[in-house]
């Protein structure tokens, strides 16, 4: 018997260790474990409640696009949701570039550097 067949609100170890990339099952209840998640059996599977184990992938995703995109990580995650990579190209692209600043307190020691420097 399938339990994703019959009722989306859980997900097996087995399913859950491909979204992990990992190659044992075993590896999806450590992590399950590690995440305080419920391990639920079911007959001679194990499973666990799919929406709480969608929402610990999701938070490193969300941390990463907070730290590099934080004016507009919302939207880039609706567009990784709604699998749209167009959009989030696009969304990525009209951002703009970050300005660099340079530190006074470095004395530039070329000629060259000297007279970028100037300008």
């Amino acid at each position: 018997m399938n339990t994703n067949e019959n009722n989306d609100e859980y997900i097996e170890m087995a399913e859950l260790s491909k979204k992990l990339k990992a190659s044992d099952s075993r590896t999806a209840l450590k992590w399950c474990e590690d995440f305080n998640l419920p391990i639920i059996p079911i007959g001679k599977k194990k499973v666990t409640y799919r929406f709480l184990a969608e929402i610990e992938l999701y938070k490193r995703l969300l941390q990463l696009l907070k730290k590099q995109h934080p004016s507009n990580w919302e939207e880039l995650f609706n567009y990784y949701k709604a699998n749209d990579h167009y959009s989030y190209i696009m969304a990525t692209q009209k951002e703009a570039p970050k300005i660099l600043k340079i530190d006074s307190r470095a004395k530039p020691k070329s000629r060259f550097a000297k007279d970028f420097a100037k300008e």
